[in-house]
């Protein structure tokens, strides 16, 4: 049987998969991609999907590490997301 993975490993596994996301997005064009967009890669690249992937955007928008705008379900990465994957 599999040990449970610890809380402190859970948050280290969601940082890394924030800045993957993030990192993806700064090598598209424009730095932007939609949210559908966004959400295939963190659930294929990071397996972080659904409600998890809800959590990440709250935090990349409360954080201003993107700029969304909800009329086209888009974002863009802002300079506060540059320095955060850097």
């Amino acid at each position: 049987m599999t040990e449970p993975v610890s809380e402190e490993r859970q948050k280290a596994y969601f940082e890394k998969a924030r800045k993957g996301v993030l990192a993806w997005l700064a090598k598209r064009d424009g730095a932007t991609a939609t949210l559908g967009e966004m959400h295939q890669h963190s659930s294929e690249r990071f397996l972080i999907a659904h409600q998890g992937f809800s959590q990440m955007m709250e935090t990349f928008v409360a954080e201003k590490l993107i700029d969304y705008d909800r009329e086209t379900m888009t974002a863009t990465l802002t300079d506060a997301g540059r320095q955060f994957i850097a």
